[in-house]
């Protein structure tokens, strides 16, 4: 079974990397510590039987590997293992295609129980989101759709990017302005010039076209939307 792990703490990385000996007799253990070294692994003609990933990570957040997976087609099952005690990281996971989210706090067994579920074909999430999953089926929690829909927006921090920046950047590539942008997410034009300062500053460019480049070259956002010219 090859599995690649990718988590931004070199220690945590080299414990969760031992406990997952014990879940198979043949276990292949890639680890990466960030984001896009764990892309480059993928683009690297690499296979996987299952991917883990943390969520707080410089450079790309977990929930932009997510969505670099999904643009990659990658069909293995992929868990989030974070110490996020926060139901809005943990939602924002699963909207995104994850498998599982699972909280860094849980003994090994559990854990291990947890990710066996996952390779079973099953979806692994804690017990207060399968409550909060009942409630929204009775009306009391609004679609995650919409677009109070949780993001690491919510929670992130200065080195990431978060899935509302990789909205922003989608809607960048199809040429939209700063208030066009705005209008379309229901946020504000300020709030977009701030969420691309900050893609600006993690992918290291110094204006759209070339942040637009080095997004597709990340897989971050799909390749067939028109590029944008200045």
């Amino acid at each position: 079974m090859k599995i690649l792990l990718v988590d931004d703490h070199r220690l945590v990385a080299d414990a969760m990397a031992m406990m997952l000996q014990d879940l198979d007799s043949e276990v292949k253990v890639t680890t990466c510590h960030t984001s896009q070294q764990a892309l480059d692994a993928i683009d690297e003609n690499s296979t996987f039987d299952l991917i883990l990933t943390d969520i707080y990570m410089p450079g790309i957040d977990g929930l932009g590997l997510l969505q670099g997976l999904r643009n990659r087609s990658i069909t293995a099952p992929v868990v989030v293992i974070s110490g996020a005690e926060n139901s809005k990281v943990a939602k924002a996971a699963l909207e995104q295609g994850a498998s599982g989210f699972i909280n860094k706090s849980l003994p090994s067994k559990e854990m291990l129980d947890a990710l066996r579920q996952v390779l079973r074909g099953e979806r692994y999430q804690p017990e207060d989101l399968e409550l909060n999953a009942r409630q929204s089926a009775h009306g009391e929690i609004g679609d995650l759709n919409k677009t109070t829909q949780p993001s690491t927006s919510d929670i992130e921090k200065d080195d990431q990017i978060s899935a509302r920046q990789i909205e922003v950047l989608e809607l960048i590539a199809k040429g939209n302005s700063n208030k066009q942008i705005a209008q379309l997410l229901n946020i504000r034009e300020t709030t977009v010039k701030y969420h691309t300062t900050h893609l600006f500053r993690c992918l290291n460019v110094k204006n759209r076209t070339s942040c637009v480049r080095e997004a597709r070259r990340l897989k971050l956002i799909s390749p067939d939307n028109e590029e944008y010219a200045e």
